[in-house]
């Protein structure tokens, strides 16, 4: 357990942001929104009260077995070696008094200096006394009390996988050939990392399984990916790693665990309340703006219900748009989301209708009267017809009211949505995009629905359309969506 008596946090490789190079930071001072490419602004988030918040602290084992070594290094404090080590004496004493395994006990030291629930004595550096961290555990204000858990989260993630790996082995102050080598992979600042990344997928967590590939793929740094020789290199050693010091994603797990810092779920993973509150403060102090909503539904505005789906999962955003509709009164509720819908981009427009659809026959009114807005006006029918039992897709000759026929422009206008959402990214994968285009445009209507997009008055049609055109991997589909868009770039002209 060697180390100097400042403790430094390293960054690392964080998956589906940029680069964050380890070598070239120290995680205590770094910005962590330019070093990993983090936007300015996430989805809104709601956060537990700071009473229930230190409430829930209190239950994690972790900081609670801290402070039982805090309380047993007490106010005349412990005597150390000269690498800041209890003497062979101290730690025997320690692990009798305070019942824990010496690996166990290793873990707590480090955690424990590294964010002050103990510190080296002002006067005298041979001996470690109780840091602030403790003080706020053991005082009765909610705010220092989560303070403390959210400290001993920061050295759970910044110090659990310093023990993993040939650099646990090494004593940091001595020169050694190993240290100079280029090893297959870094793990250091991993846990801060993947915790981010946990944030940024809070809506649908990571499996156990993703969780261990991404510690593994930004552990090895950058690599070819497509290089098959590459691949199996890394494999190979990953499997010579985890036989010698063991599994990395189920030891930082395990502690995690221990901090209540996630939740588990049939194999997701998410971030628990506590380890979301935690992060949220970290993120906006780095200059990530993420917009905190009031602590009930009814509390909401339209815009803040919409906003808040991209951070729940659909079953939390229909519980919590079941209770915004309830405490507006329906009728209420179906006005406000079909004015969102008409005003707002594809995203929400397709959020606002399918909240109003939940709300059944109550909506029916509000729906009738946004069969003369045309952005709205396709949703509205379809749900008008679902209202009345009429299935097109079950019974394509079921008879219509004339006032609810989908004609082109709502074809066109919906299928411009569905697309608009499948063509998001800057540089798609053909394959991914053929896949979401055939969900949203049936075989052997693409030229009929490319037509249709181009007349229509979509913003965004053209737009859709040269997307396709440049990467959608049918060539037949990609040249009939370029000559929709020069009939459209025509027709705005």
């Amino acid at each position: 357990m060697a180390h100097d008596h400042d403790h430094d946090h390293s960054g690392a490789h964080l998956h589906g942001v940029d680069g964050f190079d380890s070598d070239e930071f120290d995680y205590a001072d770094i910005d962590i929104k330019e070093a990993l490419g983090l936007p300015d602004e996430l989805p809104p988030i709601r956060l537990l009260p700071l009473s229930e918040l230190a409430a829930r602290s209190r239950q994690a084992p972790v900081p609670a077995r801290l402070a039982a070594l805090a309380e047993w290094v007490g106010k005349d404090g412990r005597e150390v070696d000269e690498d800041g080590d209890l003497t062979s004496e101290e730690l025997t004493v320690a692990l009798r008094d305070l019942r824990a395994e010496p690996e166990e006990f290793a873990f707590l030291w480090e955690y424990a200096l590294g964010v002050e629930w103990l510190v080296f004595d002002g006067d005298d550096e041979e001996r470690v006394v109780p840091g602030e961290t403790a003080e706020d555990w053991s005082s009765d204000d909610h705010e220092r009390v989560f303070a403390a858990w959210s400290n001993t989260l920061a050295a759970v993630l910044g110090e659990t996988l310093a023990f993993y790996g040939p650099e646990s082995e090494l004593d940091e102050d001595e020169d050694d050939d190993e240290d100079e080598e280029d090893e297959e992979f870094d793990f250091s600042g991993q846990g801060m990392a993947i915790a981010i990344l946990l944030f940024l997928a809070r809506r649908e967590g990571l499996t156990a399984d993703e969780f261990a590939e991404v510690l593994w793929e930004n552990a090895a740094g950058e690599h070819d990916s497509d290089d098959e020789e590459v691949h199996e290199d890394l494999e190979l050693a990953r499997e010579r790693w985890e036989a010698e010091y063991g599994d990395p994603a189920r030891l930082l797990l395990g502690k995690l665990r221990q901090m209540l810092a996630i939740v588990e779920d049939d194999d997701v993973i998410r971030l628990s309340p506590l380890a979301l509150a935690a992060l949220h403060e970290q993120l906006v102090e780095a200059g990530v703006d993420i917009p905190l909503l009031p602590q009930t539904a009814a509390e909401l505005s339209g815009s803040e219900l919409l906003a808040m789906a991209e951070g729940v999962t659909d079953a939390e955003f229909e519980a919590e748009a079941d209770a915004w509709t309830a405490a507006r009164g329906s009728d209420a509720a179906a006005r406000d989301l079909l004015e969102l819908a008409a005003q707002g981009d594809p995203g929400e427009r397709m959020l606002a209708v399918a909240a109003v659809t939940r709300i059944g026959v109550p909506a029916e009114p509000a729906l009738r009267e946004s069969l003369s807005v045309v952005a709205v006006r396709g949703y509205a029918k379809v749900a008008l017809l679902a209202l009345a039992g009429v299935d097109v897709a079950e019974d394509p000759g079921a008879s219509i009211p004339p006032e609810l026929e989908l004609g082109p422009e709502d074809l066109g206008w919906v299928a411009t949505d569905l697309l608009a959402l499948a063509c998001d990214d800057e540089y798609p994968d053909p394959d991914d995009l053929a896949v979401s285009f055939r969900e949203a445009v049936p075989l052997g209507q693409e030229t009929e629905l490319f037509e249709a997009m181009a007349r229509g008055t979509h913003p965004e049609a053209e737009v859709v359309l040269n997307h396709l055109g440049k990467y959608h991997p049918d060539k037949n589909v990609a040249k009939a969506a370029r000559t929709a868009a020069h009939k459209a770039a025509s027709r705005r002209s």
